[in-house]
């Protein structure tokens, strides 16, 4: 989807804007903001990512963690979950082994739970508990109220996520809607901020690739203090989208992804959905697949799609390709479409909340170009635009089932918008856009955590495209609205939108951050749509929704403490973080941070423990660090690393084959 944005960007100003692409083959390291800021916070040891949940049922939960061992092999870990936050009411508990072949990540699937009620969760390993968790089961039966954070787009060298934390300091949600781009799969240098650089920086700084390079990426992620406070506090519902994987995904291949250098497509897909199971706390199905649904009793049901590894043909590039409007083209495949309209057809709940990653809603863009607007037009067909007769068909299924109160909600383009949907909403004998007359649905966008808006690429012509965008406008010679389904749009913002559902309405109210370039708590309420029940259009809400009369007590800030926990560890300056693959047959990766600078060694060692080669023998600043070890001339055998720096030492076993 960058590059539909960027061109659209050319069309508004005659520039390019062009990537900045640095980095080392060996090692990096992500400088950090503040003298009070770590790389790692040591009273969290051995759950230095934190806790997180997901994918509530009105019975069971998914909770998730990752322990950091010095050790090689097996990690017992034990969990528990209860009512309170003192963990004194237990209602669940249990033991399991995690180990390398999931990178140390544990994920429980806790059954035997009451509907709609708030637990308190933790984890035990290597005489440490983790932080508790807060999460909370799906309602069942009779559903008065419910609250979701809608939020997409996550862009880790591109901005702080305070939006994150905002959503962690709510106590009202029933859970956070992530769309996709939970991590961005660039090289350190290109779609970052540069104003960030040495501050936001990404691990490995190479495009991630092979399973090593997007177990790195999602462990620099979990490590954010904004996206832990978020996962600690509510359950999270996930989908990807194209950045977990590579820019403009589809089923058998991306539009980033070269195989001459980069290898099979299927390769690195699979390798992308394996760490995204690893490390995301969502429910794992056959196949990798990630679409699904979740009743949130008689209220709401909620559907979940993937619109582009399980069935997406590829994009095409131009309107007036003879394909474009071939009815066998989807975005979802056959099997997918078909479940979704049987999910459609057969819930009863009153509200039908649809989640797709990218927009779903005709979005008419030419009117930027006076000479060539099916050009423009061409640039966006990596969202549902590029599969018309799909898109029509769902609506027209749901216009002739006479299916009521179908929600979409998207993410991707870095915008917040709230439209009616139409299949031609510029026809005024299909859709009268005062009166709403002729729409089926309604769909919210919701803008990026730290992603580039408009703004952050033209400048001030992000202003006139937002006021152009859905009415006429002299400065593009349009004497007609291009989209006057559109009732709201803002082109400039970073946040997120709290969707808020009750038997009478639907409603979302965008809260907007004051800044991503630096840790920040502050945000504001902009804007607010809704439609009634039965009404399947929008109308403008003077003021945001309530809160929820009762609001969750949240977890506490830091783990229990317990008696085999040394004070020492609250002073650990070296955390080795994770080393891939092992057995090694070519190239060894390491990731490490360090609390405070120092000397640090690493060598090789035989198995009689003599030195064979100092791989690195230097001062480091605070940091999070990565080093390749190219190892390809090494014999195979038994070896081991050593780390030291004065202090600790640590050794790795290591297997070459």
């Amino acid at each position: 989807m960058k590059r539909a944005s960027f061109m659209l960007c050319l069309c508004l100003l005659a520039v390019s804007l062009k990537a900045q692409v640095t980095g080392s083959n060996y090692a990096h390291s992500r400088q950090l903001m503040g003298a009070d800021s770590l790389a790692f916070d040591p009273r969290l040891a051995p759950f230095f990512h934190g806790v997180a949940s997901g994918d509530p049922l009105p019975e069971s939960v998914i909770i998730w963690t990752r322990v950091t061992t010095e050790t090689e092999g097996e990690v017992e870990v034990g969990w528990e979950m209860a009512l309170d936050t003192a963990m004194s009411q237990i209602v669940q508990s249990g033991t399991l082994s995690t180990g390398p072949e999931r990178d140390y990540t544990v994920k429980v699937d806790v059954g035997g739970l009451s509907p709609g009620q708030t637990y308190y969760y933790r984890f035990f390993a290597l005489g440490s508990y983790s932080l508790t968790g807060r999460t909370k089961t799906a309602p069942q039966g009779h559903t008065s109220h419910l609250k979701f954070a809608v939020i997409s787009c996550t862009n880790y060298p591109q901005g702080y996520f305070n939006a994150l934390g905002n959503i962690a300091r709510r106590n009202d949600l029933d859970a956070v809607i992530h769309l996709g781009d939970y991590i961005y799969e660039y090289e350190q240098g290109r779609f970052n901020n540069q104003q960030l650089e040495g501050e936001r920086d990404v691990l490995p700084e190479n495009e991630t690739v092979s399973l090593a390079d997007y177990r790195t990426r999602y462990s620099l992620y979990h490590l954010d203090p904004d996206l832990l406070r978020a996962h600690q506090q509510h359950p999270f519902i996930c989908v990807w989208d194209d950045h977990e994987s590579a820019d403009n995904s589809y089923r058998d291949g991306a539009r980033n992804h070269q195989p001459d250098t980069e290898g099979d497509w299927n390769v690195r897909k699979r390798a992308s959905q394996q760490a995204f199971y690893e490390w995301v706390p969502i429910r794992e199905q056959p196949d990798f697949r990630i679409y699904r649904t979740f009743s949130f009793g008689n209220l709401a049901e909620l559907l979940m799609l993937d619109t582009r590894l399980e069935g997406r043909d590829v994009q095409l590039d131009d309107i007036n390709d003879p394909d474009f409007l071939n009815p066998d083209r989807s975005i979802l495949g056959q099997v997918q479409r078909n479940w979704l309209l049987d999910q459609l057809q057969t819930t009863t709940a009153s509200w039908k909340v649809i989640g797709t990653q990218v927009i779903f809603s005709p979005f008419n863009v030419g009117f930027v170009s006076s000479t060539d607007p099916d050009s423009v037009e061409s640039q966006f067909l990596d969202i549902w635009d590029g599969y018309p007769v799909e898109r029509d068909s769902i609506i027209n299924f749901v216009r002739t089932q006479a299916i009521d109160d179908v929600v979409f909600i998207a993410g991707d383009l870095h915008t917040s918008f709230a439209l009616d949907i139409n299949e031609r909403p510029t026809d005024t004998t299909a859709y009268q856009a005062e009166s709403g007359a002729g729409a089926v649905a309604v769909e919210f966008v919701t803008p990026s955590i730290s992603s580039p808006n408009f703004d952050e690429a033209v400048g001030f012509l992000a202003d006139i495209l937002e006021q152009c965008v859905n009415q006429p406008c002299p400065f593009f010679n349009s004497l007609s609205n291009p989209n006057p389904h559109i009732k709201f749009a803002d082109l400039d913002r970073h946040g997120y939108f709290i969707l808020d559902l009750t038997p009478d309405s639907s409603q979302a109210n965008w809260y907007f951050s004051h800044d991503i370039l630096q840790p920040d708590t502050l945000e504001e309420f902009g804007a607010a749509w809704y439609t009634r029940r039965g009404e399947n259009h929008l109308r403008a809400a003077s003021m945001p929704s309530p809160p929820k009369a009762v609001q969750d007590i949240p977890a506490p800030p830091y783990p229990h403490t317990t008696t085999s926990l040394s004070t020492a560890g609250h002073e650990q300056a070296f955390l080795l973080l994770g080393s891939y693959p092992n057995p090694v047959k070519d190239i060894f990766f390491l990731q490490y941070a360090l609390n405070r600078p120092q000397q640090l060694s690493i060598e090789l060692l035989d198995v009689h423990g003599r030195v064979i080669q100092r791989m690195l023998h230097q001062r480091q600043q605070r940091g999070i660090y990565t080093q390749v070890l190219h190892l390809k001339n090494l014999a195979e055998g038994l070896y081991f690393l050593r780390f030291h720096n004065g202090q600790h030492q640590q050794t790795l076993r290591l297997l070459k084959r």
